[in-house]
């Protein structure tokens, strides 16, 4: 992949060849994020769903409260 095709997955928001299969990947299909409202959550913590990446900028965030 050269440049261009940088260019077009940063405008895109889709990786060339990626079947985007995260639907197939959660462990969760039918909740939604307690973050960010979307469905397909990874995990599950104090009662609420998350994305994984969620979870992780949540943490960071409480973090930089204490």
């Amino acid at each position: 992949m050269g440049f261009g095709g940088k260019i077009k997955e940063f405008v895109t928001g889709e990786k060339e060849g990626a079947d985007n299969s995260a639907a197939s990947d959660a462990k969760y299909p039918g909740e939604t994020c307690a973050l960010c409202g979307q469905a397909n959550c990874e995990k599950k913590w104090a009662g609420q769903f998350w994305h994984k990446k969620c979870m992780r900028q949540m943490r960071k965030t409480a973090k930089g409260m204490i």
